[in-house]
């Protein structure tokens, strides 16, 4: 009951806005009420509610709306007196976080920016600088933009002796200062935020870099004795980064969570074609610099049947007609079974498939392996093929989701204190069919059903981009066409 929406005059003459009106999301018509420059105005849920939550507001409201505003997002429109349109967006539970229940409002970055289309946007909005927002005033300035310091490098299984680290990134062309952050492992709740207090006077450069080791920073606890040492697990664990002024926390946040690692193997941030980026094994360690490129196979995911067309005359569904193809791209032969732990690599997200224990797996140098959802209908479907290039296993269980989803195939890793086995990705492929994004990623959509399969372009480049996959004719067994 304590919602509310702030608007602002960003121009030089004083606006009247009466019969100004919210026709989306909300619904409420201005009455007669003028708007200075830079005067700030409010429409709240319930007047009582914020009154009670924000005692020492004392900006201008306007009144109460009608309805709410709906916590997994909604779009927003507003008309002038005469129907025309003066914004018309949607904002999205998921852009940040701490905006969705954690205290925290949505704050558009630049309010005089010319182009409407862009408060559709997530990089158009960040968190309000304090927990409750800043209705009335300009919060601008107390905390950086979003992005502009990234956890950027994490090694969690170092070799031997050797310590665990956190790399942390300033993207942006001016110093940062990150003097009261904090480090942690969680992000429960506040308390769990709080483990390690970055000391007081600690700046990142423009573009540079700095790094927390576990023996001298957040291993042994902060400079104040304050909060509490943590470790990083090398089964998959979690980095938080939170800013803060004193012991106050503040709405910048930065989380990276990564999966179980090889040791001395980092993870970290890689940009892809479309801007986005993936937290992933690195080829090698960069503590203190750029990262290098992600570490590529030696097995990949080389080609994903996840909609066949229908064969006339079968009596097979189409599903019956799936495959995903494996591709070594390495010189020497891979065998998908660990020997000292016992346990076989599988699929650890798409379908469900263990490779063989009794008789394991070997993918030559520079083969494939053909995984299939119905042994006897793949046959059927490409018995053309010379069987020498159809190195295949099956059936798995479950099916490939015709919409996308993420397919990986992991190898044994670790045992947790309770007898939990982790498994390390090997290969990750997050797929769509072309009309579900992955982010803002297009995929191709003429493997939905059209006869063609989602083929890797480049084998030994990154495999979870969109750029480095096509639909192409299927080419089960043997190199993509």
């Amino acid at each position: 009951n304590a919602e509310f929406i702030e608007l602002t005059n960003i121009g030089a003459e004083t606006i009247n806005l009466n019969l100004v009106r919210f026709t989306e999301a909300v619904q409420f018509i201005f009455p007669d009420l003028q708007l200075a420059p830079g005067q700030y105005v409010l429409l709240v849920k319930d007047r009582g509610a914020f009154d009670a939550y924000y005692p020492e507001c004392s900006a201008v409201i306007a009144g109460e709306y009608e309805g709410s505003l709906d916590n997994a997002g909604e779009r927003i429109r507003i008309e002038d007196a005469i129907g025309r349109t003066i914004l018309d967006f949607e904002y999205k539970d998921g852009w940040y976080d701490v905006t969705d229940g954690d205290g925290y409002s949505l704050t558009i970055i630049n309010p005089s920016d010319p182009d409407a289309n862009n408060w559709g946007l997530k990089d158009a909005w960040r968190p309000s600088a304090l927990f409750g927002g800043s209705p009335g005033y300009d919060d601008t300035g107390i905390v950086p933009n979003p992005g502009s310091v990234v956890i950027n490098e994490v090694l969690a299984h170092s070799h031997g002796g050797a310590a665990d680290w956190i790399e942390l990134h300033n993207t942006t062309g001016a110093p940062i200062s990150i003097g009261g952050w904090f480090l942690s492992d969680s992000d429960q709740d506040d308390l769990s935020i709080m483990k390690y207090r970055i000391a007081d006077g600690t700046t990142i450069e423009p573009n540079g870099y700095i790094v927390f080791y576990e023996d001298q920073h957040f291993g042994s606890g902060s400079p104040d004795l304050s909060g509490a040492p943590f470790a990083l697990s090398e089964n998959g664990d979690k980095v938080v980064l939170t800013s803060a002024v004193g012991d106050v926390l503040t709405g910048y946040r930065d989380v990276e969570d990564f999966d179980a690692s090889e040791t001395d193997v980092s993870f970290g941030r890689y940009r892809k074609s479309g801007g986005t980026y993936n937290f992933v094994p690195l080829s090698f360690k960069t503590p203190g610099s750029a990262n290098a490129y992600p570490m590529v196979g030696p097995i990949v995911i080389n080609e994903i049947m996840y909609n066949p067309d229908p064969l006339p005359d079968s009596s097979y569904d189409n599903d019956d007609f799936e495959y995903i193809e494996l591709h070594n791209i390495s010189d020497v032969p891979v065998t998908l079974y660990d020997a000292i732990s016992g346990e076989p690599w599988k699929f650890t997200d798409g379908i469900e498939f263990s490779f063989p224990t009794d008789s394991p797996v070997t993918v030559p140098a520079g083969g494939y392996l053909l995984i299939v959802k119905n042994p006897e209908a793949f046959a059927q479907r490409w018995q053309a093929i010379p069987a020498s290039r159809l190195v295949g296993i099956g059936p798995y269980e479950g099916r490939l989701d015709n919409s996308g989803e993420k397919v990986e195939i992991g190898k044994p890793g670790d045992v947790d204190q309770f007898g939990t086995r982790y498994y390390i990705r090997v290969d990750r492929v997050n797929y769509s069919d072309g009309s579900h994004p992955v982010g803002e990623d297009l995929w191709p959509s003429q493997a939905d059903g059209g006869g063609k399969s989602l083929t890797r372009k480049v084998p030994q480049e990154y495999g979870n981009d969109v750029v480095n996959w096509k639909a192409a004719d299927p080419s089960p067994g043997a190199a993509n066409p």
